[in-house]
């Protein structure tokens, strides 16, 4: 099983974070490839209203549940149902959340709250899924991590925390499950436009010194001189579940254009 190849109309994909920002342009270019996706996000409302486009144009390739990453025991839950009604080929973790503060200032459970989405939630999906996997002895997992978990910032130095203790995690995951032909690969966009990105902005600060950089703030700029869309991410989450990838795993691609120089 494990060696051979199925084409993309053959494959199931796991999607978390998929209702918004660069998970819904995940989902987007996955279903124009071909593939059949099983979305999720934790607001079913939001879910099911961003998603109806794409179920009147895909709705043979589509399907969407409600899975809240906040919740461990519900998502184990949640997805060893999935892994009994699917079969998944891969797993694309693109849930995160955000919140802005100073790392001495901001309250524990705020903090708490971060390293539980995009920390344990993230991971706990990955655990139930992989358990399919090692059995089919076949399957690739491409993670959004974040530039920010090699470069400290301020004002976010909690959410790249959280998203430096996943790239370890992830990785240190991709080095236990290669023996059974499972790649594991992270993604770390730089700013994207994307609402997470916007919500940084304020009447001071916006797109043109995200570009050029700040000092006062510690930020280097881009040097490729323009911001990410969500389709740049999209486009090599494809890449890295592709056969192209196929002697790829715990890498972690930096789509930043240079932001961070690749530090």
């Amino acid at each position: 099983m494990g060696n051979q190849r199925l084409n993309q109309t053959e494959q199931t994909v796991l999607m978390t974070g998929a209702s918004q920002g660069i998970g819904y342009a995940v989902l987007e270019r996955l279903l124009e490839q071909g593939y059949r996706v099983v979305a999720t996000d934790r607001c079913a409302e939001q879910l099911s209203l961003k998603l109806h486009p794409l179920l009147e144009r895909y709705d043979q390739q589509l399907s969407f549940y409600q899975v809240d990453l906040l919740d461990h025991s519900s998502v184990e839950k949640s997805i060893a149902h999935l892994c009994n009604a699917y079969c998944f080929d891969h797993l694309v973790s693109c849930a995160g959340v955000l919140n802005l503060g100073r790392v001495s200032q901001m309250p524990l459970d705020e903090i708490k709250n971060m390293f539980d989405v995009n920390t344990f939630g993230a991971l706990a999906v990955i655990q139930s899924v992989a358990k399919g996997m090692i059995e089919r002895r076949s399957g690739s997992i491409v993670v959004i991590g974040s530039n920010s978990a090699n470069t400290p910032r301020l004002n976010i130095g909690a959410y790249a925390a959280s998203k430096s203790a996943l790239h370890m995690l992830v990785k240190c995951t991709a080095m236990e499950l290669a023996e059974f032909g499972i790649r594991c690969n992270l993604i770390s966009p730089g700013s994207t436009r994307t609402d997470m990105q916007t919500q940084l902005w304020n009447e001071s600060y916006g797109e043109k010194e995200v570009v050029q950089g700040n000092l006062e703030q510690y930020r280097l700029g881009i040097p490729l001189g323009r911001m990410a869309e969500p389709n740049d991410i999209a486009d090599a989450v494809l890449f890295l579940m592709s056969d192209s990838a196929r002697q790829i795993t715990m890498h972690d691609l930096r789509v930043d254009g240079g932001a961070t120089l690749d530090n």
